[in-house]
């Protein structure tokens, strides 16, 4: 019960952040990871949204001010790395950056993320429940075993 209670508070949240963004920015590319087990990291000038079930975050604003800033609940612990740069930890955790730049770096299992913006990914599944990604609205694929890297907002021509 507790995790349909938060799909529909995520979803509550993730439709005014992407549309506020999408209005923002036209070209913004979108991301979206369901229930993957493994690493993303996105360099990105957009919106970041996502919660896993056990999981790792690092996470560097560079630009305090430039957007929300990181908001994150549900954390066991909190290291700050640098001024910029900090660490949390733990399960059942909920992030959201909203406008502005930052780099962001999930690593866990449980994954649900959703970009939109414009900058670089790299998805990488791990062997058990790799999950799912799609970017722009195409078909879902599996995250890959091996780093996969592209750029969100970018048109590429066939």
């Amino acid at each position: 019960m507790r995790r349909v209670l938060f799909a529909c508070a995520l979803f509550a949240l993730a439709v005014p952040a992407v549309t506020f963004a999408a209005r923002r920015a036209e070209g913004d590319g979108t991301l979206v990871v369901r229930n993957a087990s493994g690493v993303v990291h996105v360099a990105a000038r957009g919106s970041v949204i996502g919660s896993c079930d056990h999981c790792t975050i690092w996470i560097d604003d560079p630009t305090p001010g430039d957007g929300s800033g990181p908001i994150v609940s549900g954390f066991a612990g909190k290291r700050d790395l640098t001024e910029t740069k900090s660490r949390w930890s733990g399960s059942d955790i909920r992030f959201r950056l909203i406008g502005g730049f930052a780099r962001t770096r999930v690593r866990g299992s449980g994954l649900d993320l959703y970009v939109v913006g414009k900058g670089s990914v790299t998805v990488q599944g791990w062997l058990m429940n790799v999950g799912t990604y799609a970017v722009d609205g195409g078909e879902r694929r599996l995250l890959p075993f091996e780093p996969l890297s592209f750029q969100l907002g970018v048109k590429v021509d066939d």
